[in-house]
């Protein structure tokens, strides 16, 4: 049984129709498929920057500041210039689909330069997060990566501090290249030295749809990094579909800081800038209080036509937006939608950037979210219309089928798609156990529908499966929805792991919140504990209940997989790295480190 639930369009807000074509099956399953056809998809990623290349040439591409604060740009024309000579380089050496560039530095415009490059000459990169050359324990991690990666070529914006790095097996016999002078590398005007010429052009034109374009690795957060390549046809599928969901009346202008070596930051945010001949200002902040000014000070030189953020990052920019007019001013004078993901928006911030816009431009601004993975580069579905924050996910993209299996009251979420990958590099043995025998993606996730009786409203997050468990007394425990309702109740604990597999009750792990740390333990405790007496008595089922927390002196560990260098802890991993803890937690004699409520 199937249906087509298609309503009006809204025209004036650019949005495609929210609809979705449903198939209902007997065995409770269902699939979902947007109802737009997935047409017009490029065979190369960088076709757009030749085209821009010709039709803009002067528009500024790429932007980012330099070291003493001025913006340094490159045009399309000039990037397409320098991207052609640095594949001629690449080309020179010999490098191809077996010989991987690994780069190990956060986003610049050498980074985003080097990376067309590979494609154009047809040889994979692969951003890597640069938080693990900078820590001890995230070397461990990194020469993890090193060894499926094998890769012939390293690029760095500067080799300072990574000798540890360098020292890895697998980098040591690869050619290092850095952007900034460095005797034992070779230097990356180097590689733009080179004059591109019939070859570059012809390695071009033979680029084939399967030909792997990036390997990006995944955050940990359910075990160690997973190699992804993505080829061609992935990227230009999933850039094309989502370009099929919004209408634009200008190129865009983005102020970003989402990491490359990331699929949201790196296939999203880079890729779609190129496909709509946007600007991209590379931001140098982050959203963490000692980061966010900067972001603050970028947002208030560049009007922008699109922000997104994750929800923390989104806060910190309405808290100071209700102080700053000249942000708040150049915020809004652009700007057409915002986009958040990675976590529900909290009510109170949607509420308040509402108001911020209100006051402004005199009417709301339609907020919007995306979710996706890694091995879907990125997109699966997308909320293509205004919505409130509360967990949307929205609808499935253009090309992509999604399928739900009946867990329990939710449904785990599947995909199928030319944006899918093929499997894990070098990992044939998690390959096999990451599709079902239909060739659907398992990612992993829990969804509900908003509404049950109308799909048209689209899924809600609704958890990691591999997370949830159970009680002793059968009832499941639903871990990312009980997390958010513990942090949204305890403002003195800043992250929670949550114990119980097939114990009586839940017993908490948690981390106090940087505000809290400066006080003596005894009195962090206290507080925690009145915030979680005060949460039970609104939660007295045993899945909600919490009968006791110990508070973690010590922060995750990067090299021990106990958080990923987004800042996602990895549950699983702490509670094996506690077990002790845990012992204690349970114990009907737990020592002075818990706290029984």
């Amino acid at each position: 049984m199937s249906e087509t639930l298609d309503p009006s369009i809204d025209s004036e807000a650019g949005y495609a129709p929210q609809a979705v074509d449903v198939a209902y099956r007997a065995d409770g399953s269902l699939i979902l498929r947007s109802p737009i056809a997935l047409d017009g998809c490029r065979r190369h990623l960088c076709e757009y920057l030749g085209t821009w290349a010709r039709d803009a040439p002067t528009r500024t591409f790429l932007a980012e500041r330099d070291s003493e604060g001025a913006w340094r740009r490159v045009s399309y024309e000039e990037a397409w210039r320098r991207v052609r000579a640095i594949g001629q380089s690449l080309l020179a050496r010999g490098l191809g689909q077996a010989e991987p560039i690994a780069i190990l530095t956060g986003n610049s415009i050498e980074h985003a330069l080097i990376t067309f490059a590979g494609m154009m000459a047809r040889v994979p990169v692969a951003p890597i997060s640069p938080a693990y050359g900078l820590h001890p324990e995230g070397v461990v991690r990194l020469a993890e990566i090193a060894e499926i990666l094998k890769p012939a070529m390293v690029f760095v914006q500067s080799t300072k501090g990574l000798d540890r790095v360098r020292a890895i097996p697998d980098f040591l016999n690869a050619e290092w290249v850095s952007a900034e002078p460095d005797p034992n590398t070779t230097s990356f005007p180097a590689l733009e030295s080179a004059e591109p010429g019939s070859e570059i052009d012809a390695a071009f034109a033979d680029g084939r749809r399967d030909d792997i374009a990036k390997i990006l690795f995944t955050s940990g957060s359910t075990g160690s990094p997973k190699g992804v390549p993505q080829t061609q046809e992935m990227i230009c599928a999933s850039i094309r579909s989502s370009s099929l969901l919004f209408a634009l009346d200008e190129p865009p202008v983005l102020v970003d800081w989402m990491p490359w070596h990331h699929t949201m930051g790196g296939n999203g945010t880079l890729h779609g800038a190129l496909r709509d001949g946007g600007t991209l200002y590379i931001d140098d902040g982050r959203p963490t209080p000692h980061l966010i000014a900067r972001t603050i000070r970028n947002l208030t030189e560049i009007p922008v036509t699109f922000a997104q953020n994750v929800p923390a990052g989104l806060n910190m920019l309405v808290e100071a937006m209700e102080t700053d007019e000249a942000l708040r001013t150049s915020f809004f004078k652009r700007v057409r939608r915002v986009s958040y993901a990675g976590a529900a928006l909290p009510r109170e911030t949607w509420e308040r950037l509402q108001t911020l816009s209100i006051r402004t431009r005199g009417q709301a601004l339609a907020v919007v979210s995306g979710y996706g993975a890694t091995e879907t580069a990125p997109g699966i579905c997308a909320t293509h219309w205004a919505c409130e924050g509360r967990g949307e996910i929205g609808l499935p993209l253009p090309g992509v089928e999604v399928k739900l299996v009946p867990v329990g009251d939710r449904y785990e979420v599947r995909a199928r798609g030319p944006n899918v990958m093929l499997g894990y590099l070098g990992r044939p043995d998690l390959t096999q156990a990451a599709f079902d025998e239909e060739g659907f993606y398992k990612v992993g996730d829990a969804v509900n529908f908003v509404d049950p009786l109308d799909p048209r409203k689209g899924l809600r997050f609704a958890g990691r499966l591999s997370e949830n468990f159970k009680l002793s007394n059968g009832s499941w425990v639903i871990t990312g929805e009980l997390r958010a309702a513990l942090l949204a109740a305890a403002p003195t604990i800043s992250e929670a792991v949550i114990a119980g597999h097939d114990r009586d009750d839940i017993r908490l792990l948690v981390w106090a919140a940087p505000a809290a740390r400066t006080a003596p333990n005894s009195a962090v405790s206290a507080r925690i504990a009145e915030e979680l007496r005060a949460y039970n008595t609104h939660n007295l089922t045993a899945t909600r209940r919490i009968a006791a927390f110990a508070v973690l002196a010590d922060p995750p560990s990067l090299g021990a997989g106990e958080v990923t260098d987004k800042g996602n802890i990895n549950q699983r991993a702490v509670l094996a790295g506690q077990a002790e803890l845990i012992g204690d937690l349970y114990s009907p004699t737990p020592s002075d480190r818990v706290t029984v409520l």
